[in-house]
């Protein structure tokens, strides 16, 4: 840690024992404004492989203060998992920017670190992609050093849709088989499984697993214990999964990945042909999404395919990734089993991944769940969904609500629901619930007058109402807050 940062008021917040910040307050790595991944990052050393990125540069940020607060904000979310490399690059990118427009406006001291100053740059700078600046924002906001949240401005319209229309994606599917087997592959990956670019080298060549009967698929993501790096795999890709399988042993023997890297072949001067030929190369496959999406590109000018307005379509491979998760929120999918398909780890990301139009937001119920704990989560519902009443009614226990992933199979804890990791309630519930909460006090306050106070009715009625004290008091105050 430098002068630079210590003088500041920022040094007192950030050097707390409880403020996650505290452990990379000495990291020898803040000395250094070239951090090179092989050595200073090694998680990332695939992904750097994989992107063709070979370091990280801190140099343009001339702040001392800011530069140091960015890099102990790269530490954190490192570590916690929360940020990519190319997330990294793009926080850098953006604080770069803001760094060279504090320099020009004279904001020179850490005190600019301010919402007004904050929002004159986003406004200034309407144009920009300022979303790695919004990560390192939030990052900072968690460690205490900010107390504001700038929000995005609102009048920006999108220039193109988040999800792939239903016309260009059967278009799209008819197109992709022009293509050689291995990248046909990929690109069913990504409508299947809604996949990452930089899971595709990362699939291990024996990637299929079979449980129960089920053919599942190694996805690694690098942010997931192996026990969750795989997932289901539609039994009408496994053929093409094996065939990819054949391919690489044939032709490279001993070679780790399901797909090695390819470059496109040029067999005409100034250009590409069509359909494109490949070379494949023994090495693990590289800037997967530039080349996929350079792919589509090119794929939807040669077919032709356009959306219902007659414009040219434009999708990405990322789009395959939102239209997986709004397909599987129409289909009546929670929020919990989007999660798990997306392989996210923060359950609050497929929020963002699902469309809803606005005719079917109308209809939609937000239903707010209490755990045992007395957190609160939300389980949406559809009015004119058929599917999710049934799941609702089959989910009803005793006295809550079952949300385990495998409803309709029995469950040891049937009628233990309270001490159960997968049981919510309801407003519906609160009434019962304040039944057997008297009912074990009165319980209780017998058996403390007749000296039964060790038995094990006693500690029984104790713990029962230790377990329904906060949630009969967050149902109380969902209720509360409703009312007008």
């Amino acid at each position: 840690m430098t002068v630079a940062l210590q003088q500041t008021k920022l040094y007192e917040q950030l050097s707390q024992s409880d403020n996650p910040a505290s452990i990379h307050i000495n990291d020898l790595r803040l000395s250094k404004d070239i951090w090179i991944i092989q050595r200073d990052l090694p998680a990332f050393a695939e992904d750097a492989h994989i992107y063709g990125i070979k370091n990280l540069s801190f140099v343009a940020i001339s702040l001392p203060w800011l530069k140091e607060l960015t890099k102990l904000a790269v530490l954190v979310a490192i570590g916690n998992q929360r940020w990519s490399l190319l997330r990294v690059r793009a926080v850098l990118t953006s604080t770069r920017s803001f760094n060279a427009w504090l320099v020009e406006q004279g904001y020179i001291s850490s005190s600019a670190l301010n919402a007004q100053v904050v929002q004159q740059w986003k406004q200034e700078n309407i144009n920009e992609q300022n979303t790695g600046f919004s990560g390192l924002l939030y990052v900072l906001r968690q460690l205490g050093c900010i107390q504001f949240q700038v929000k995005s401005s609102q009048h920006k319209k999108l220039r193109y849709p988040k999800t792939i229309p239903e016309e260009v994606k059967h278009k799209l599917d008819v197109a992709l088989e022009q293509l050689d087997k291995p990248v046909y592959l990929a690109f069913k990956l990504h409508a299947a499984l809604g996949t990452r670019s930089s899971e595709i080298p990362k699939i291990p060549l024996n990637c299929l697993r079979w449980r129960e009967g089920i053919p599942r698929i190694r996805l690694c993501t690098g942010k997931q214990d192996n026990s969750k790096q795989e997932q289901d795999l539609p039994k009408e890709m496994v053929l093409l999964v094996q065939q990819q399988q054949a391919f690489v042993r044939q032709k490279f023997g001993d070679f780790p990945w399901l797909f090695p890297n390819w470059k496109w072949s040029r067999t005409r001067f100034k250009g590409v042909s069509w359909p494109p030929t490949f070379d494949y190369y023994q090495e693990q496959l590289v800037q997967v999404s530039v080349k996929l999406n350079t792919l589509l590109k090119w794929l939807i000018k040669e077919n032709g395919i356009r959306t219902h307005d007659g414009s040219m379509a434009f999708v990405t491979t990322h789009m395959y990734r939102r239209t997986y998760a709004t397909v599987a929120d129409c289909m009546g999918k929670r929020p919990d089993q989007i999660q798990h398909g997306l392989r996210h780890t923060n359950p609050n990301m497929q929020d963002s991944y699902v469309y809803v139009s606005p005719q079917k937001q109308e209809k939609r119920i937000e239903r707010v769940l209490v755990d045992k704990n007395g957190r609160r989560t939300f389980f949406p519902t559809d009015q004119d969904n058929e599917f999710l009443h049934r799941e609702w009614a089959a989910r009803q226990v005793e006295l809550g609500i079952c949300i385990r992933p495998s409803i309709m199979k029995d469950c040891e804890f049937e009628y233990v629901c309270l001490g159960c990791e997968y049981s919510r309630y309801a407003q519906e519930h609160l009434p019962r619930l304040l039944e057997v909460r008297e009912s074990n006090q009165q319980l209780l306050k017998h058996c403390l007058e007749t000296g039964q106070s060790g038995s094990r009715r006693a500690n029984s009625a104790h713990q029962l109402i230790s377990n329904l004290n906060p949630i009969i008091a967050n149902l109380q105050k969902t209720i509360d807050q409703e009312v007008p």
